[in-house]
């Protein structure tokens, strides 16, 4: 019997704690000098950014960013040109231009 109620207990005590400290992160490696490594990356708005708040994903992951220039809309390519502390200064990237695909006009009339 007293087997059942310390199974049932500590179970209780593992689910709490489990629950307790499941939604804390990890501290983060976050650094200026980890951030110096972006420079030159491409990366998307996940939020629009304006000269004072945004935020950037790249290399999967998503970092503070701002730009000095006009706001830049989610979901925008861009690149990282620099850091100040521990935020991306980011720009759009410059538009790529592709050529065309060829199309045959035989396969316009299927």
């Amino acid at each position: 019997m007293y087997a059942i109620i310390t199974v049932i207990v500590g179970g209780l005590i593992l689910w709490f704690l489990f629950y307790a400290f499941a939604g804390q992160t990890p501290p983060s490696n976050l650094t200026e000098e980890t951030l110096k490594r972006l420079i030159g990356s491409t990366g998307r708005a996940t939020s629009d950014i304006t000269e004072s708040t945004g935020t950037v994903l790249a290399i999967s992951e998503e970092f503070s960013a701002k730009t000095s220039k006009e706001m830049i809309q989610k979901g925008t390519l861009v690149k990282v040109r620099e850091t100040d502390g521990l935020m991306l200064l980011v720009e759009k990237e410059q538009s790529r231009s592709y050529p065309q695909p060829l199309v045959l006009p035989q396969l316009l009339h299927l």
